[in-house]
């Protein structure tokens, strides 16, 4: 079924930020700065990737449910997975 038009929109969004996260990342490196600063805005970045990556898998379960292509147990262990 793909994303409906908001939920891409959110995706989207929070990728975009990711990328400028990312990119102030490599700034640091270059700058040389202390790398607890670094660790700590790696941290950040990854926490908003599985944000990101949360939303990707309620796309895909409400999909999957919505298709009957997956019985409610496999998208509990879907979840828990992640």
């Amino acid at each position: 079924m793909g994303f409906q038009q908001d939920l891409r929109e959110e995706v989207l969004n929070r990728l975009r930020r990711i990328e400028g996260q990312v990119r102030g990342i490599q700034r640091l490196v270059e700058q040389g700065a202390h790398c607890r600063k670094v660790a700590a805005q790696v941290k950040a970045a990854r926490t908003a990737l599985d944000a990101a990556g949360k939303l990707v898998l309620a796309c895909h379960l409400a999909d999957s449910l919505n298709d009957r292509d997956i019985s409610e147990r496999e998208a509990i262990d879907m979840i828990v997975k992640f």
